[in-house]
């Protein structure tokens, strides 16, 4: 190939002649030794274990220039079917196999993108609708697209995914599923161990030759029988790969590769172990794929995955909102005789309702590949269909349909709730949240959240209160339509550091990989074993007189309160600090003139508000605080309107919060009552600007 040609042409070639190049580099001599430099250079994270966070360059960590997963085992995938031990038995001199690697996968990819752009309308802004447009769109957005979960928690649901397989696994395959991942792990502390000392001696100065990478990449097939016995062969047969004439259907980039399903490449009595996340991503995986080839099995074993999703999702949810406010297979009853749904698990918390449909559907080699009617069949039984069964279910609900929790008592749910509906898949769906922005048909007034089971993990750590998991869910509901991003972890980033929400100046924002570092340092630290503290959010750490004690008292409070929480913590923090400024002018005046209450509305994106502080914390107060929040219920037609009371004369951030929750309707008394509150507490509405009060404030003498 005349690579000095091939730079200067602009157009890419066609993915089937890339890959004929692809092949002969990875045929070329020491191959194997090549691509190990390529995984020190592109895999190879370093971890602080005092401040738990990756220390990598942050420009690099996140460049993408790097290889990812596919293209690393795209390139051993290669190499293994080569006849010859040249691909190892030798080195080779230079960095001319990594400049070429890069060069032709840097093609390849733009060679996807291209046919990718050829679906997209610029008129529209949209994909367009020709047959296999999406399709093409989706194939880059997979292959290229972010990691899903992270390696520990492939481990953790590993073994709750297959617990109830142990007698087929015994019997078929010869090693059950802790064995499994006690082998994997092995294995893995094994070559991180010897990997970390490379690094170390790098950082001493040390060179290393690419053999000696390969050396630190692999462990004697011996040391693990010796630990393990027999498991360890049974083992081996379903995730090793021999390193010559072998993957032979790997014809085609989109194809099976056999070294994505069985990533240790065996070397004789070794065994190289080049990309752990794949060992981990296939044992998760793998297992499904054989006992649904035995026809026998594979009814039974499609039960236990669905019921695996299922309770991990509600044991996840229960964490935190608690297993009273948790539900599981709840029945929607249009009434005594008529079934009119199901909901898999259900979150009632205050005014709030969870509706998750949880789905073991994964994404077929078909739909990966770039096929639309096959992408289409597998979004629509994994996403599509789950949010609508959502949807509706939430429309009977609000119709008077009645839920039925698993035990057979009525579950009580608020009268007027907020619903999110959720879809949560027990397998990574890549580049769902992209594809759901251009396939969903969805309900414009609710949007919902796609997540695996990784994803609702990880959140559920980072936001473990059930006020941070509401506004969360909020977020990200409202940000479906206007914020963009190809990885959950980048919202949820984003979100820790600045609160998800669209500046009133864009109309549109994309979100770089980046902003998922918090999250990600978080969770790989997990992956080391380094128990690191969790990230404060951007609402944790701003200080606002009054307003962050009235926010942390209210974190956990009574969940029926929990709305106006919400609410307020969806304000601006110049709405917030203009809120702190008033209630601190309104303590001043009270302590100096004695007047017996005074109060403030504003209203919020679910209603409204009202702050009354007072001299006196009694009966009289409170019911004047209530009428004047019900009198702004009234006038601005809101179905909902929270008050809080703060008594001068008492050190608590607060002493009560009131919630006026019912659907507005006209009434000739609530009028009445509306007129004559106005004349007895001398009541305005004025047009305010956001921040003019705390100005003021900060320029008092």
């Amino acid at each position: 190939m005349d690579e000095e040609n091939r730079t200067a042409r602009s157009e890419p070639r066609t993915l089937a002649e890339i890959f004929e190049d692809l092949r002969s580099l990875a045929h070329c001599e020491g191959a194997l030794h090549e691509i190990s430099n390529l995984i020190y250079r592109d895999h190879f994270v370093t971890v602080d274990r005092q401040e738990g966070r990756v220390v990598d360059d942050p420009e690099y960590r996140w460049s993408t220039s790097k290889l990812n997963a596919n293209e690393i085992l795209l390139l051993l995938g290669l190499m293994v079917q080569s006849s010859a031990d040249r691909t190892f038995s030798a080195q080779r001199v230079g960095d001319g196999f990594v400049a070429g690697a890069d060069l032709l996968l840097r093609e390849f990819h733009d060679r996807v993108i291209a046919d990718a752009a050829l679906t997209f309308d610029p008129t529209a802004g949209s994909i367009d609708g020709r047959e296999n447009s999406i399709g093409l769109f989706a194939r880059e957005a997979i292959y290229y697209g972010a990691a899903g979960f992270y390696l520990h928690q492939f481990l953790n649901f590993s073994r709750q995914r297959y617990r109830k397989d142990t007698e087929w696994l015994l019997g078929n395959v010869g090693v059950s599923i802790r064995p499994m991942l006690e082998i994997a792990k092995f294995i893995m502390d094994r070559i991180n161990t010897q990997m970390t000392a490379v690094g170390h001696l790098r950082e001493n100065g040390r060179d290393f030759s690419k053999g000696e990478l390969t050396d630190s990449l692999l462990i004697a097939k011996e040391d693990v029988r010796k630990k393990f016995g027999g498991k360890s062969d049974a083992f081996f047969s379903k995730f090793v790969t021999p390193i010559t004439n072998a993957n032979e259907k790997f014809t085609d980039p989109f194809a099976v590769n056999g070294v994505a399903l069985a990533p240790i490449i065996e070397m004789g009595d070794y065994l190289y172990v080049p990309v752990q996340y794949r060992l981990c991503e296939s044992i998760y995986e793998s297992p499904f794929f054989w006992m649904m080839d035995d026809g026998d099995y594979a009814n039974v074993h499609a039960e236990h995955r669905g019921e695996f999703v299922e309770y991990t999702a509600a044991d996840i949810l229960s964490s935190v909102f608690g297993s009273a406010n948790v539900h599981k297979n709840v029945v929607v009853a249009r009434n005594a005789r008529e079934r009119g749904g199901e909901i898999d698990v259900l979150v009632s918390y205050g005014e709030f309702v969870i509706v998750v449909q949880a789905k073991s559907k994964r994404i077929t080699l078909k739909a990966r590949a770039g096929d639309t009617g096959a992408l289409n069949i597998d979004f629509k039984d994994a996403i599509q269909d789950p949010y609508k069964q959502a949807l509706e279910c939430i429309e009977l609900i609000k119709a008077g349909a009645t839920c039925i929790a698993d035990d057979g008592n009525e579950l009580e749910l608020h009268a007027l709730p907020r619903f999110f509906p959720m879809v949560v898949l027990s397998d990574a769906f890549p580049a769902s949240t992209m594809l759901s922005r251009a396939m969903l048909q969805r309900s414009h007034e609710i949007a919902p959240v796609i997540w695996d089971i990784g994803v609702l993990d990880c959140v559920a750590r980072l936001l473990p209160s059930p006020i941070e998991m509401l506004f969360y869910l909020k977020c990200r509901a409202d940000a479906f339509d206007h914020i963009v991003s190809d990885s959950e972890y980048t919202y949820l980033g984003y979100h820790i550091q600045s609160k998800l929400a669209l500046p009133p100046e864009c109309d549109m924002l994309v979100l770089e990989r980046d902003f998922a570092t918090v999250v990600d340092d978080f969770m790989i630290a997990a992956d080391v074993g380094i128990d690191a503290d969790r990230p404060e959010g951007i609402l944790e750490r701003v200080k606002i007189p009054v307003m962050s004690d009235l926010l942390r008292e209210l974190k956990t409070a009574d969940p029926r309160v929990a709305s106006v929480v919400v609410d307020l913590y969806n304000l601006s923090s110049a709405a917030l600090d203009d809120i702190s400024a008033t209630v601190l002018n309104i303590r001043e005046e009270l302590n100096a003139t004695g007047k017996a209450i005074k109060a403030f509305s504003i209203p919020t994106e679910s209603g409204g508000l009202t702050y009354a502080v007072t001299l006196k914390r009694d009966a009289r107060a409170t019911e004047a605080a209530r009428v004047i929040g019900a009198k702004h219920k009234y006038d601005t037609k809101s179905d909902r309107w929270y008050v809080v009371l703060d008594c001068i004369e008492t050190e608590n951030p607060i002493d009560s919060v009131g919630a006026l929750v019912w659907p507005w309707v006209e009434d000739e008394n609530e009028a009445k009552a509306s007129e004559q509150v106005a004349t007895m507490f001398s009541s305005s509405v004025r047009e305010v600007t956001v921040g003019a009060a705390a100005k003021s404030r900060r320029n008092k003498p």
